[in-house]
């Protein structure tokens, strides 16, 4: 028996007693999860050894994947999937540890400006290949036609997903 089996059955006794049910959405619906929850705590386990969890990853990975490796904070929050009180929470412990510095924009003071530094430059360059390749075992097998398969069909899932929300 694997992870998943006790939850496709609680699905099915669902199902049981409600035909309408969508069993196999639902299952799709719960094997997401239960990729996602696996891989962030493959992430979380690699972070671990950096004293670093997701959402700080996220904030390190996102700033320097962006051009100038700055950002606002409501643009960063947004790529982070980051309300913003826990953002501001991340990244007080980011600055606190010199990974991050904030700043106002320049003929903007309202507007906060959080970059990396050099310090936070260095630690995600060594994060991230630790991150990438546990992420690359659990897509082995995976053909190259099937990897873009996968892509094209979570890019029209989450299309789907933007359209309700």
């Amino acid at each position: 028996m694997n992870a998943f089996d006790a939850t496709y059955q609680r699905l099915q006794t669902i199902r049981t007693r409600m035909p309408e049910f969508p069993l196999e959405l639902m299952r799709l619906l719960r094997m997401t999860y239960h990729i996602q929850k696996g891989m962030k705590d493959l992430t979380n386990a690699a972070l671990r050894k950096y004293d670093l969890v997701d959402a700080n990853y996220m904030v390190l990975a996102v700033l320097y994947g962006t051009e100038g490796e700055s950002s606002n904070a409501c643009t960063l929050g947004t790529a982070c999937h980051e309300k913003p009180a826990n953002l501001t929470r991340v990244c007080n412990d980011l600055e606190e540890r010199g990974l991050i510095q904030r700043g106002t924009r320049p003929g903007d003071r309202r507007s906060v400006m959080i970059s990396l530094t050099e310090q936070g430059r260095a630690l995600i360059e060594k994060v991230l290949p630790d991150v990438y390749e546990k992420t690359v075992l659990v897509y082995d097998g995976f053909a190259p036609e099937e990897l873009q398969q996968l892509e094209q069909m979570f890019t029209r899932q989450l299309r789907n997903l933007n359209k309700i929300t």
